[in-house]
């Protein structure tokens, strides 16, 4: 039997392209007057180059909309023709790079952290902004932060400004961090879908919504040891940073419907009171106070200031390489896949091809591969390891930097490197394996639809999404699952140099903390990716280097279509953010990834359990 066929692949992958396919033959006239739109506002972006000017004494506008991410997902020409909700993101390395030039530009006040858009980062990545926030402020200038609502993401962000101001019908209370599941067990029992599942690990919960109807022990335990690493996280952080009594968060929350009813129900209030913000302002006083301390744009009739996109595209020059000698810092983000992929999933093969493209250049003496990721493909994990295994063999240390998460198939990208660096923060392991291929041949046969035939083989044709999965091609399947999990265990240990035996004590898909990882063994050492790329120098043995970022090049059309997206983001957040949009991010979330499940050998190793951006 050859596990690795085409056609045998294809049982979920085919179901959900054909769902896709079926989708995209709705177009209509509609469609095609927003594509006139589309490629008329395109081609203003492309014609209207004119770069910002940046006013002496101005404000820094830092305002990020959306979700935080450290690489952002490529948007096709379909997704905007058709309409379909456009995602609104912000980069971190933009955040990061702007404040880090602020800090010494003579033209630059002070920082305006508007957060009004903000919608959620992942607490390693609010962390590493936070961190930034308290850099800049070594300079003496200001930071202010205004919001109009603050979620609770943009909360801990505003707690290292140096003042909070909050619109008097605004609300800036934090509610704690929650993971939950929808299960489907019941329903799917009741149309007679069939869940064929092959898997390995006790903690390895990809799979339970399809399994049961509620959380499971093991489930539960996992996940809450992550919230409360995280939630202690969080409270100290926001509480520290604002000069809060320890503890007091927690206080109000666990007494949450007693404290609104002293604070007559009113947000604000019971925001100001709890120290949460510093002062209450309208809009008018906001402006007007903003106009005190940077000026006034006459012509805007409001405070003078460049936002922070503008201000990279009139400062940010292309990295000077005043050395010959490199490390080559390449990003992995999102879902991993066989094939290639855009940015904002890790495609084996175009992630691949990044790897050797800076193996092959002489003067890259060391790769840092910044992971964000909770896994996928099995196969596709195991052919990028491989290939950052090749650099390694010819001489290149390999520095894992783990992001938000670095779990499951992103665990095993990184397992073989030299060193492997994550936030205290991060959510990392993840080591387990499964399975997964539903059918709906009692479906069918409630109407009378059957399925037979003739095989040269116990294990022919023994896969359908119609009649099911053979009693011998389970044994099958359930043994590349058992040799993956093997496979794993032992690439970790090999890779750790730890023993295969100590690994699967802390395997069975059981997720950890970066901080708790690091006493485990699964990491090296706690700290940022620019303590990664310090040690992959080190571990080079050079002093002086350059840092580049290897990256795919994007064609023409791919950076106009970025643009164009991020304006229609920002320009027009009803789009991409409303009851409705939320309702798919969230039904995406919780399935999406059965659309993705590409692996030749259908051997997934995804991490379920690790929070994710919708």
């Amino acid at each position: 039997m050859s596990t690795g066929s085409p056609k045998k692949r294809g049982i979920v992958f085919r179901f959900f392209r054909f769902l896709w396919r079926s989708v995209k033959a709705f177009n209509t006239l509609v469609f095609s007057l927003v594509s006139l739109f589309v490629i008329a506002v395109i081609l203003y972006a492309a014609f209207n180059q004119r770069g910002p000017k940046i006013p002496t004494g101005a404000a820094l506008l830092l305002n990020p909309a959306g979700n935080l991410v450290e690489q952002q997902t490529v948007v096709d020409a379909a997704t905007l023709l058709q309409g379909n909700e456009l995602p609104q993101q912000a980069l971190v390395k933009d955040l990061l790079d702007a404040l880090a030039m602020a800090k010494d530009d003579n033209k630059i006040e002070l920082v305006v952290l508007d957060l009004s858009k903000l919608e959620r980062g992942l607490l390693p990545t609010l962390e590493s902004i936070a961190t930034a926030i308290a850099d800049f402020k070594t300079s003496g200038k200001k930071v202010i932060a205004v919001a109009g609502n603050y979620s609770q993401s943009a909360i801990f962000l505003a707690a290292h400004a140096d003042e909070v101001l909050l619109n008097p019908e605004g609300m800036a209370v934090p509610e704690g961090f929650s993971m939950y599941s929808t299960y489907f067990k019941s329903f799917l029992e009741e149309q007679d879908v069939t869940v064929n599942l092959f898997k390995v690990g006790k903690y390895k919960s990809a799979v339970d919504p399809f399994l049961r109807d509620d959380m499971s022990e093991e489930d539960r335990t996992a996940r809450m040891a992550i919230l409360d690493a995280w939630w202690e996280a969080y409270t100290v952080g926001v509480e520290t940073a604002r000069g809060m009594e320890a503890g007091s968060i927690n206080a109000l929350l666990q007494n949450a419907p007693e404290q609104m009813r002293l604070a007559e129900g009113n947000l604000a209030r019971l925001s100001l009171e709890k120290g949460f913000v510093d002062r209450l302002v309208t809009d008018n006083e906001r402006r007007d106070y903003l106009i005190g301390l940077a000026g006034e744009d006459k012509q805007n009739k409001d405070y003078r200031r460049v936002a922070y996109k503008d201000y990279l595209r009139a400062t940010r020059l292309p990295p000077e390489q005043h050395h010959s000698d490199k490390v080559a810092v390449i990003t992995a983000v999102g879902d991993i896949v066989d094939g290639n992929a855009p940015a904002g999933e890790i495609g084996s093969q175009s992630l691949s091809k990044l790897i050797r493209k800076a193996r092959l250049d002489s003067n890259v003496k060391a790769i840092v591969l910044r992971i964000d990721s909770g896994g996928g493909s099995k196969t596709a994990s195991e052919v990028i390891r491989s290939e950052l295994q090749a650099a390694q063999d010819s001489g290149i240390p390999v520095v894992a930097s783990m992001g938000s998460v670095a779990a499951s198939g992103g665990y095993w990208i990184a397992a073989s490197a030299d060193e492997i660096w994550a936030s205290p923060t991060t959510v990392t392991g993840s080591i387990g394996i499964f399975g997964l291929m539903p059918s709906v041949e009692k479906t069918l046969a409630r109407y009378g639809i059957y399925s037979d035939g003739v095989a040269t083989t116990p294990i022919a044709g023994g896969a359908s999404f119609t009649r099911g999965i053979s009693p011998a091609y389970g044994e099958v399947l359930q043994a590349v699952i058992e040799g993956g999990y093997q496979q794993f265990l032992t690439t970790v240990a090999e890779g750790r140099g730890m023993d295969v035996g100590a690994v699967n004590e802390v395997a069975q898909g059981r997720i950890w903390t970066g901080k708790k990882a690091k006493q485990l063994g699964l990491v090296d050492e706690l700290g940022d990716q620019e303590q990664a790329i310090s040690a992959a120098a080190r571990l080079a043995d050079v002093k002086e280097y350059s840092v580049i970022q290897v990256e795919p090049e994007l064609s023409v059309e791919e950076i106009l279509l970025r643009r164009f997206s991020e304006t229609i983001a920002s320009s027009f957040p009803a789009i991409t953010n409303n009851p409705v949009s939320r309702l798919t991010n969230m039904v995406r979330q919780k399935l999406g990834f059965l659309g993705r499940l590409n692996d030749p050998n259908n051997a997934y190793v995804i991490c379920s359990d690790c929070p994710v951006l919708p």
